[in-house]
């Protein structure tokens, strides 16, 4: 009997899961403070807190489901996958300091 070696599935399951799951959390997590500062804090034009609010919502889900899609990449030992996944769970801290401190800015001018 042939016995089917799982590790290639998983694998590519958590390759799949590094593939969608990286720019679901950069690409939102950088576009959050622009629609911050543009749309809520100092709109360009008439509606636009109203298109912040609903936008700020679909960010942050984008955000956390892309992080739940990084979590499975932990899920076995120590290699290429949890390496590139945890270096993007770095960025995004990275990110969201300075978004932080760039927003601080922008509150207190």
């Amino acid at each position: 009997m042939r016995r089917r070696v799982k590790s290639k599935l998983g694998w590519r399951a958590r390759e799949s899961s590094l593939v969608w799951g990286a720019p679901m959390v950069l690409f939102p997590a950088l576009a959050l403070m622009p629609v911050t500062i543009s749309l809520c804090l100092q709109p360009f034009f008439p509606h636009a807190r109203l298109l912040g609010c609903v936008l700020m919502p679909f960010l942050v889900a984008c955000i956390a489901s892309g992080l739940s899609r990084l979590a499975e990449c932990f899920r076995r030992d120590m290699d290429v996958i949890s390496l590139f996944a945890g270096g993007t769970v770095v960025v995004l801290v990275v990110i969201a300091m300075t978004s932080g401190i760039i927003l601080a800015s922008a509150i207190s001018d």
